[in-house]
């Protein structure tokens, strides 16, 4: 159930290194005894032997990169779903998701890849986050990962039956970006993409955007909406952070939360900027079979709102949020830190996150504008942080979509992606926007909109372990099942689905 709550936020838990496999060819099969881990419970995941630079045409490097292939339901010709990993510090495992239950259905074979330099797919093992190590993390290697794994399955893992086999990627947040990335880039490998949450806006420099501000104002809205009483209480909260950080009280700060470093003065904005993404992440994830990692029964947001209500302070209103989401840090170390907005509780790998952001994903969750319950914030740029932590200048959103293709333009005509995105996620500020998309398209191959009324981040791509989800939800994952099918029969008029 963790795994899967991770998959709400982030998709991951723990990291670890693993050692890098020497000089054999990328296109190698996977060793030929599947490596069981506690992660995946079934199949096992196996270790592919990964190109380290896919630039490179000869004596190629490369490391284990873990993948789970599942052909149980599998029939010649059916479609391959495969989850394209994240952020996540362990791999996440197909049982996890809504369409491991498709797959009977559509004779579907089920795959998972990790992320190279995150979990055990490290490509220098304990060496791999050094910058001179790290530069190997692109989005055209990573792209590219995907495109070998896939390769490597049609021919080697089906015996050649997987030659025409339409592939289908699914993603969450950055991996809804990477999904989409994937079907734009490489259309001939990837029939079709469903990219949950994925931000395609406010990637930087944003001082003159105003999608910027999305995030963080949804995140006020709701709270205004469903608990305008407690959200009073907040604001009055962030406005006492803030004339404490602005006057540099950092021990009163200490003493109000619980920091393992209480801001400088300088870094005000980013302080309180990461304060408000702490509640845009407990908003993120509302949902009541992950409460008990917050030692809350109920939906998290319901429970934190009621005891904001009753808390004797207003910092303490604000304590109550954070107490909550960073409890397993607070819990192990006494403290946490802001910076991360406790990133580190809920299995982020964060080097290399934090490395692909200033790399090539270098979208920002936002600025906080006035009138908000937040403290408003100066414009965020990670320009300065990105060439002093890893010696790099962040490409910018121009430089790009120029590459990687993920303008509006774009988005409209690429076919056969499903844009989902739930009405109590934040991140669908910085998503793809409903207008860019025909209401009612004849279509059947047109890209889609889908919308959760009350679906977190990412909700619609996790199976359901409570069965009691709402059925806005439940209607969308039926909604994209038969959008597939629509794509399949159109691409072959002999399918029954």
């Amino acid at each position: 159930m963790r795994s899967t709550f991770l998959s709400l936020l982030s998709l991951s838990v723990f990291a670890y290194a693993a050692v890098p496999s020497g000089t054999t060819s990328a296109s190698a099969p996977p060793s030929s005894t599947p490596t069981k881990t506690s992660t995946c419970s079934f199949p096992p995941e196996q270790l592919f032997d990964q190109s380290i630079d896919h630039s490179v045409t000869s004596d190629k490097a490369t490391f284990s990169q873990r993948v789970q292939v599942n052909n149980t339901h599998y029939k010649p010709g059916g479609p391959l779903f495969i989850l394209q990993g994240d952020e996540s510090s362990d791999m996440l495992c197909s049982e996890q998701f809504e369409f491991a239950r498709w797959a009977p259905e559509f004779g579907a074979a089920l795959m998972v890849i990790e992320h190279r330099y995150f979990g055990k797919s490290q490509p220098f093992g304990n060496n791999s986050y050094t910058n001179e190590n790290l530069r190997f993390l692109t989005l055209d290697n990573v792209m590219s990962d995907t495109v070998a794994v896939v390769d490597w399955w049609r021919t080697n893992v089906t015996n050649g039956n997987g030659k025409n086999s339409p592939v289908i990627v699914f993603g969450g947040s950055y991996g809804g970006s990477l999904a989409t990335f994937l079907r734009i880039n490489h259309p001939d490998t990837f029939f079709g993409a469903v990219a949950s949450a994925g931000p395609v806006r406010a990637f930087l420099p944003v001082t003159d955007d105003p999608d910027r501000f999305n995030r963080y104002g949804l995140v006020s809205q709701y709270w205004l909406d469903h608990a305008p009483e407690a959200a009073a209480k907040v604001r009055d909260g962030f406005k006492q952070l803030q004339e404490m950080v602005d006057a540099g009280n950092s021990t009163e700060i200490a003493q109000a939360i619980a920091v393992c470093d209480p801001p400088k003065k300088e870094e005000r904005d980013a302080f309180l900027r990461d304060m408000a993404g702490i509640f845009g992440l407990l908003l993120q994830a509302n949902t009541q079979y992950i409460a008990p990692l917050f030692n809350i029964t109920g939906f998290p947001f319901d429970v934190i709102a009621n005891r904001t209500l009753t808390a004797p302070s207003p910092l303490a209103a604000v304590n109550e949020t954070i107490n909550a989401f960073c409890l397993s840090s607070i819990t192990t170390k006494g403290c946490f830190d802001w910076s991360l907005q406790c990133g580190d509780s809920i299995g982020v790998q964060e080097t290399p996150f934090a490395y692909l952001k200033c790399s090539y994903f270098n979208f920002d969750q936002g600025d906080v504008a006035p009138g908000t319950i937040f403290a408003p914030t100066a414009p965020y740029d990670s320009t300065s942080s990105c060439q002093q932590t890893f010696n790099i200048t962040p490409p910018t959103r121009t430089e790009l979509v120029a590459k990687y293709h993920f303008d509006e333009a774009t988005i409209r005509n690429t076919t056969r992606v499903i844009y989902s995105q739930g009405g109590v996620d934040p991140v669908r500020g910085i998503a793809p926007d409903q207008s860019w998309f025909e209401i009612a398209p004849t279509d059947p191959n047109a890209p889609r909109y889908v919308y959760a009324d009350y679906a977190t981040h990412t909700q619609d791509l996790a199976i359901s372990f409570s069965g009691n989800d709402d059925p806005s939800l439940l209607r969308v994952r039926d909604q994209e099942k038969n959008i597939i099918k629509g794509w399949l029969r159109s691409a072959n008029g002999t399918l029954n689905y």
